[in-house]
C-alpha cells in the first residue's frame, strides 16, 4: 500500500516546484474562491459546526490528495515521510562529514577540508533540529512520531534519492546540493550539478523542498486540514528549544569546533513548538528556509543548499587532489549478510568480516538504537514541572540522548581507522553502518518502555566485555572503560524507576 501511495506521491510532488512563500499563499485564495457555495449551510457538523465534507472533497481534487486519505491522514502521511527524509539525510551526511580527513591531506588543505568536516557536521545536527520539529508537528496533530526511515538499498520516490552511505566526493555532493536546493536553482553550474548528480544515483534528484512546500499548502488550507485538528494541549509533550537547542543559536555554542576557521558559522538550531496552524506553518517555513531551499536563498548564506554548493565548488577546485583529503571508506557497510564483492560500489552494501570493526559496527547500531529510542520515549513525557512522576525521567532521556550522539562520533573515529575486510588489512576502511533496528515501537506502558532501555544495556555490556577482550589495551580501550561506566550509572537509575513505577499499581490493579 505505502509503495503504491508513494508512487502517486512521488508524481505529484514532482511538479510541486513553485515556491511555498506569498506566491503559495495566492494560489490557495485563488483555487479557494467560490468554493463557499459548494457547503450546504443546512448541514451541521458533529461539533456543531459547518460539514465540510464537500468542501474538502473539492480541496482533496485540487492538491492531488489520493483517495486512500482524507486532509489530516495525508497530511500525516506527508509529515511522517518528511521525518524519514531528515533521518535519512542526517544519517548520509555524518557518513560524509567522518570520511574527510586522513593522513593523505596535504598539509595546506588541512584548516579547508576541516572547515568542510565542520561545516557538514553543523548541518547534521540542523538536520536533527529539523527531524525534532517535525516530531512536534505530528504530534499537535494527535499522530505517531516517527523516527523511522529507509535502510539501503532501498529507496522510496519521495526520497530526494536513495540511501546509501558513501565517503564525499564531487558526486555524491551533487546530489546533496540538488537534494537542498531551492525550485529556482537553474543555469550552467545546476545543469552541470544536476547531470552529475543524476549520472551518479542512477535518476533524477529530487528536491526535499518538495514535500515541505507541499506540506505547507496542505496545512495552510483549513478545507484540507480544519483548525479542530490542532490540539494546543499537547504542547507538553513537544520538543522545547530550551530542551534540547543546546545554546545553537545566535553562534552561543559551536564556535569552539570552528575556531581557527574564518567565515564559518556555527550550527543555528531550528526547534519549533507548535500549537495552532499558523505556528506550525512557521514551523515547516523555518525548516525549509534554513535546508530544503523553500525560497531562493541569496540571502541567507547560512542555507544548506548555499553551504554545500561552496563546498563543491571548492572540491571541484582540487581536481584530482580531491581523492587525497577523503578517507578511503567502504561504501554501505552493515554488519548483515554474505561479504559483497566492490567495496566502493555505492549501490550495494558492504559486510563487514574484520573481527574488531565488525564488533565496533554492531556496538555502533546498538548506540544508534539507543539514541533513537531515546528520542521516541521523550515525546511520551510531559515537560509539566509539577508532575514529579516525568519531570526527571523526561530530562534524563534528553541529557542521554545528547551523550549517545557524542558515543556515535566516538565509534565512527574508531571505525574509519580499521579495514571493512578481515582478507584485506590494507583494503577501505569500515565505517559506521547507521543500520535501523528491527523496530522502534515502545510499550504502551511506562515500565515496560524502560525495561527497552534495560535490554539495550545489557546488550551493549555485553558487547562491550567482547570487544575489551579482543582489544586489550588497543585503541578504544579508554573510551569502552568510560562507556561502561556511564552505563552502570544509567543502569542503577533505570532499575530504580521501574521499581517505583511497577510499585505506584495499586493492589489488583492493572499492569502499569
Amino acid at each position: 500500500m505505502r509503495t503504491r501511495i508513494s508512487r502517486h506521491l512521488g508524481a505529484v510532488l514532482a511538479s510541486a516546484t513553485a515556491p511555498a512563500s506569498a506566491a503559495a499563499a495566492t494560489r490557495v485564495a485563488e483555487n479557494t474562491v467560490g468554493l463557499g457555495s459548494l457547503v450546504d449551510e443546512s448541514l451541521p457538523g458533529a461539533d456543531g459546526r459547518h460539514d465540510l465534507r464537500l468542501l474538502t472533497a473539492a480541496a482533496a481534487e485540487r492538491v492531488g490528495i489520493p483517495p486512500e486519505f482524507n486532509g489530516r491522514d495525508y497530511t500525516i502521511f506527508l509529515l511522517r515521510t518528511a521525518a524519514e527524509i531528515e533521518h535519512s539525510l542526517m544519517a548520509q551526511y555524518l557518513f560524509a562529514a567522518y570520511s574527510l580527513g586522513g593522513p593523505k591531506v596535504p598539509q595546506a588543505q588541512r584548516s579547508e577540508v576541516r572547515s568542510w568536516q565542520e561545516t557538514i557536521l553543523g548541518i547534521a545536527k540542523e538536520e536533527m533540529g529539523h527531524l525534532i520539529t517535525v516530531q512536534n508537528v505530528l504530534t499537535v496533530l494527535g499522530a505517531p512520531r516517527q523516527f523511522d526511515r529507509d535502510d539501503y538499498p532501498n529507496a522510496s520516490p519521495l526520497y530526494p534519492f536513495g540511501f546509501r552511505l558513501e565517503p564525499l566526493s564531487l558526486d555524491s555532493l551533487a546530489a546533496y546540493v540538488c537534494a537542498e536546493s531551492p525550485a529556482d536553482f537553474t543555469g550552467p553550474e545546476a545543469d552541470e550539478i544536476k547531470a552529475r548528480a543524476q549520472t551518479d544515483v542512477g535518476e533524477v534528484v529530487n528536491r526535499a523542498g518538495a514535500v515541505f512546500e507541499q506540506l505547507i499548502l496542505l496545512i495552510e488550507d483549513p478545507t484540507i486540514v480544519p483548525d479542530a485538528a490542532f490540539n494546543a494541549s499537547t504542547a507538553a509533550f513537544q520538543a522545547r528549544w530550551d530542551e534540547w537547542g543546546r545554546g545553537y543559536r545566535d553562534g552561543q555554542r559551536g564556535a569552539a569546533a570552528t575556531a581557527g576557521l574564518p567565515n564559518l558559522p556555527p550550527p543555528e538550531l531550528v526547534i519549533r513548538s507548535v500549537n495552532s496552524r499558523s505556528s506550525a506553518v512557521a514551523a515547516l517555513r523555518a525548516i525549509a528556509e534554513q535546508g530544503e531551499g523553500l525560497e531562493m536563498p541569496d540571502a541567507t548564506e547560512d542555507s544548506h543548499f548555499i553551504r554545500f554548493r561552496a563546498i563543491y565548488r571548492a572540491m571541484k577546485a582540487l581536481g584530482s587532489g580531491s581523492d587525497d583529503v577523503v578517507r578511503p571508506l567502504a561504501a554501505n557497510p552493515t554488519t548483515a549478510g554474505e561479504p559483497t564483492g566492490d567495496p566502493s560500489d555505492t549501490n550495494t552494501p558492504t559486510t563487514i568480516t574484520h573481527p574488531q570493526a565488525l564488533l565496533w559496527a554492531h556496538l555502533f547500531n546498538l548506540r544508534y538504537r539507543k539514541l533513537l529510542v531515546g528520542l521516541s520515549h521523550a515525546f511520551e513525557l510531559t515537560n509539566d514541572p509539577t508532575d514529579l512522576t516525568t519531570l526527571a525521567p523526561r530530562g534524563g532521556l534528553i541529557h542521554r540522548s545528547f551523550s549517545e550522539m557524542y558515543n556515535l562520533r566516538a565509534i565512527a573515529g574508531l571505525l574509519i581507522g580499521l579495514p571493512a575486510s578481515n582478507e584485506d588489512e590494507d583494503g577501505p576502511r569500515a565505517g559506521p553502518p547507521f543500520q535501523m533496528p528491527y523496530t522502534l515501537s515502545l510499550p504502551s506502558v511506562e515500565p515496560d518502555r524502560w525495561r527497552v532501555h534495560r535490554d539495550l544495556l545489557d546488550a551493549s555490556d555485553q558487547l562491550v566485555a567482547q570487544l575489551r577482550g579482543l582489544i586489550g589495551t588497543g585503541d578504544g580501550e579508554h573510551y569502552l572503560i568510560a562507556l561502561s561506566q556511564a552505563d552502570q550509572r544509567e543502569r542503577r537509575l533505570v532499575d530504580q524507576l521501574i521499581a517505583a513505577l511497577t510499585a505506584a499499581v495499586p493492589p489488583g490493579g492493572p499492569t502499569p
